[in-house]
């Protein structure tokens, strides 16, 4: 007769992990919307420091490295859901090429509070039209990357507009990402 220790054992490795074809996602990354030159001044967002697994702290998290003609394309979200809604946040970046290049339909989605903002984005420096800069890339099985919003406009009315930034600056915001499907 085994001891009771060993089923349990052998009950949470085959329970309690997952599959290749759906990896856990860890993400770490800290990231702030600020008004840096808006008119009318408002006070700068809540510093959003995230190293969390999917399911942790109210955290809903996805990655997904997609191939399409020899193109690969990122898109991940970090989302936290919330009964107050002054605590929901969200930061989302869908399709940003791989490559060195990232044009196309990248774009950027930021969650605060009752605010969303979105725009377009690409690897070259900000524009009215494409407001954030961003660079991503793969080392190994993990995606890194940057992402910089100048003036990224209100989703409410495009005269309301912020900056997303590392925490209490002007930088990029950081972030990678464990547990990407499609690597």
């Amino acid at each position: 007769m085994r001891n009771p220790g060993f089923w349990l054992l052998l009950g949470f490795g085959v329970f309690g992990c997952t599959s290749d074809t759906t990896p856990t996602v860890y993400v770490g990354t800290a990231y702030q919307v600020r008004c840096i030159d808006c008119q009318p001044r408002a006070q700068d967002d809540a510093v959003r420091s995230i190293k969390a697994v999917e399911g942790e702290a109210g955290h809903r998290l996805a990655c997904r490295i997609d191939n399409e003609s020899g193109t690969k394309r990122a898109t991940f979200s970090v989302v936290h859901d919330s009964a107050d809604e002054a605590k929901n946040y969200a930061l989302e970046l869908n399709d940003a090429n791989l490559s060195e290049e990232s044009d196309g339909p990248c774009e950027v989605r930021v969650v605060d509070g009752a605010n969303t903002y979105k725009g377009a984005c690409g690897s070259d420096e900000p524009t009215e039209d494409r407001p954030c800069q961003v660079s991503v890339r793969l080392e190994g099985r993990v995606l890194k990357g940057n992402i910089y919003c100048a003036k990224i406009p209100s989703d409410a009315t495009a005269n309301i507009t912020r900056y997303v930034v590392a925490p209490l600056t002007r930088d990029p915001a950081q972030f990678e990402i464990y547990g990407c499907s499609g690597l």
